[in-house]
């Protein structure tokens, strides 16, 4: 048996335990993203020691990278519940949108925010409102997830400055402000189409969210501005390091004020300004509480759950890790040079690759990348057909969003989805987000080229 067929085999067996796992047998994730990463590394030839390093590795990287950012959000998350700032920030989202509303209000937030915060720490602050809200308007979970979680995917995908729109963007050499501009426009039916999916799918999955912290009878409630501060100060911090990047990006400048700038504005500094603000929040209202900062007390309650979902979503890193160590991606590369079928070749070559690999950033990257060399001959080359040729890129890289994907297991253990529930609303509504994203580029070429 070749490479090819064995790697192409163990992705699918991989698979294969993966889901049968956590959907039947309810393994914890953990382990049966570990059991489908060594059983995919084994059988598809490569190394005991390269199966380990590329586990650790990646393990490693994915907690560094959001670790710290799940730890804080987590807390401030249980600060505002227990504080009822997040009755507060449900109720005057409930007064704009109307309950009837609640989930499109909650899905126009994910796209929103998505634009300057990562979809991962964004649906760590946002999980606790989302919950909020599902209690108070009685709309399923389900369809309160999706519309988060998919307005969140929506805007990562399609609107720098997030890596990976940003990156092809540059790779294919399209301008910045109009990528920025018809992304954010084809982001809006990419967005709506997995709001109304959640919608119709709540009515089959309907339930309510169990975790919820429950506020006794007359305790006063902070402010609207001190309920918000701690989740909006955060985003306008990484708003603002993001924009600062953007504009400094080609110079040499490094003054204080830049500096200061950029460490304020880091995930994990902004969200750590935000969880303070709660916590100051919480004290002046519950003055006689000594120990919410303790081991025993609420921040070592928080730190319990925020330690699971850690070591989930670095199971889920390690995994997409291994993947990205073998063949495969040397596979399908090779498999598809050469093939000339249009602008759906970038859209196909995307696709897998996420579906895959887990990584919509290095889809959408690899994509573009073997794009770039046929732009002249696709007759896409203008300034707009670069934009085309870079949306194309991104709704092939939203296809499918699955549990080899860490912000898989950050949504769907915020939210309190289970993995057979995850892949039937997540990972069908990410489906319907490509095609969505593929038909407005159609449109789009059509009108422009």
């Amino acid at each position: 048996m070749t490479t090819t067929t064995l790697t192409i085999l163990a992705l699918f067996i991989a698979l294969f335990i993966l889901i049968f796992s956590t959907v039947k047998l309810k393994l914890h994730p953990f382990f049966a993203l570990l059991a489908a990463g060594f059983s995919f590394g084994i059988i598809s030839g490569m190394s005991l020691s390269n199966i380990l390093e590329a586990f650790q590795e990646n393990m490693g990287s994915t907690i560094a990278g959001i670790g710290v950012v799940i730890a804080i959000g987590t807390v401030t998350g249980y600060l505002l519940e227990k504080s009822g700032a997040v009755e507060t920030m449900a109720q005057t989202i409930l007064k704009i949108t109307g309950k009837k509303h609640a989930s499109l209000g909650l899905a126009i937030t994910g796209y929103f925010v998505s634009i300057p915060v990562f979809c991962d720490a964004a649906v760590v602050l946002l999980a606790p409102i989302a919950k909020r809200i599902s209690k108070d308007s009685k709309i399923s979970m389900t369809s309160i997830a999706v519309s988060l979680t998919m307005g969140l995917h929506a805007t990562h995908m399609f609107v720098p400055p997030t890596p990976g729109p940003l990156a092809v963007a540059g790779i294919v050499g399209a301008d910045l402000g109009y990528v920025i501009g018809f992304g954010a426009l084809v982001s809006i039916p990419v967005m709506l189409v997995a709001h109304f999916y959640g919608e119709f799918l709540g009515k089959k999955y309907n339930f309510l969210p169990k975790h919820e912290i429950e506020i006794p009878e007359g305790q006063k409630l902070p402010s609207v501005f001190m309920s918000f501060a701690p989740i909006v100060l955060p985003i306008i911090l990484m708003l603002i390091k993001t924009f600062t990047d953007m504009l400094t990006k080609n110079s040499n400048t490094n003054n204080a004020l830049i500096s200061f700038i950029n460490f304020i504005g880091e995930p994990m500094i902004a969200l750590l300004i935000g969880m303070i603000i709660a916590l100051l929040s919480y004290m002046s209202l519950n003055k006689d509480d000594k120990e919410i900062y303790t081991f025993d007390g609420g921040f070592g309650e928080a730190l319990k759950t925020a330690g699971q979902i850690v070591l989930i979503v670095g199971a889920g890193g390690a995994f997409g890790g291994i993947l990205r160590a073998s063949e495969l991606q040397n596979i399908l590369i090779n498999f598809f040079s050469g093939i000339d079928i249009g602008i759906l070749a970038p859209f196909i070559i995307g696709a897998i690759f996420r579906t895959a690999i887990g990584s919509g950033t290095v889809a959408m990257v690899t994509a573009a990348s073997m794009l770039a060399p046929l732009l002249g001959v696709l007759g896409i080359s203008s300034p707009m057909g670069l934009v085309i040729a870079m949306l194309a890129c991104a709704s092939g890289g939203s296809m499918i969003f699955h549990a080899n994907d860490d912000f898989f297991w950050v949504a769907t253990s915020t939210l309190e989805i289970d993995t057979g529930l995850g892949y039937k609303s997540f990972s069908i509504a990410s489906v319907l987000q490509a095609v969505t994203g593929l038909a407005m580029v159609y449109i789009l070429k059509l009108i422009l080229l």
